[in-house]
This record gives structure tokens, C-alpha cells and sequence, in this order.
């Protein structure tokens, strides 16, 4: 294992988990979402949950809602959008987070879907009691 990797790091210090670089202007992260995505859960998925890198996710196709999370925020963050960061998502009763997203000004990203809106009316939408965000840009 990693310890690198360790997904609460990547809440803790996003630009490190975060590519910069440019191979994400060509990239369609709906189309992929879309078409390419499978949602695959780690073996150890909570306390002991290891993210992988965005080009890792991409080249295999699959991964967990931080694996995602960290594939759209390094595509927003290279495509120029606005308040671009990371949020852990906490249900009850669970002490620990249970999802991560990713967003921008204008969208939330989670686990292959994209939707038009804001962080807090996601969460209202969701099965999640509450978000704690870190912005990237």
C-alpha cells in the first residue's frame, strides 16, 4: 500500500492528487462519464481507501468516487472553470466520510455523473447530511 495514496491526503492536499497537465483540454469528461466510467468499489473502501491517479482511472476505465472526484477536478482545473475543489460527504450515522465529489461554480461531479448545480442543493438532493468542501482554484 501507499500511504501516499491515502484518499483523506487528497482532501488535505488536493494539488498534489490533482494533474495539471494539458492532455485534460482534449478530453471529453462526459463522453467518458458517460460511455467509459465504471464505478468499482476499492476492497477496502472508508478508513483504509487508497486513491489512484486521474490518468490511472482514465486508462483503466473504473475506479471509486475519489478516483473519479480527482478525473474531473483535473479536467475543470486544465478547462479554465471557476472554484474548482473537492468535498467529502458524511451520512449519518457514520463517523467518517462516506463519498467524495468533486466541483466547479457551475457543477457537481460524482462517481460518472455530472449535474448542474450547486454543492449545497446536491447535498439536499442526496442521501448525504453534509459536505465538507476544499477548493482547488
Amino acid at each position: 500500500m501507499n500511504l501516499r495514496r491515502w484518499t483523506p491526503l487528497t482532501f488535505l492536499f488536493p494539488t498534489r492528487y490533482v494533474d495539471w497537465d494539458e492532455r485534460w483540454k482534449g478530453f471529453d469528461l462526459r463522453e467518458w462519464s458517460e460511455a467509459t466510467y465504471e464505478w468499482t468499489q476499492d476492497p477496502w473502501n472508508s478508513v483504509r481507501d487508497f486513491a489512484q491517479r486521474p490518468a490511472e482511472t482514465v486508462d483503466s476505465g473504473r475506479g471509486d468516487c475519489e478516483d473519479y472526484a480527482l478525473v474531473a477536478a483535473s479536467w475543470a482545473v486544465v478547462n479554465g472553470h471557476e472554484g474548482v475543489g473537492l468535498a467529502f460527504c458524511w451520512e449519518s450515522p457514520y463517523p467518517w466520510p462516506r463519498h467524495v465529489i468533486a466541483f466547479d461554480d457551475e457543477r457537481v461531479y460524482s462517481s460518472g455523473y455530472i449535474s448542474e448545480t450547486s454543492v449545497a442543493e446536491w447535498v439536499d438532493d442526496s442521501k448525504y447530511a453534509f459536505a465538507v468542501r476544499r477548493r482547488i482554484t
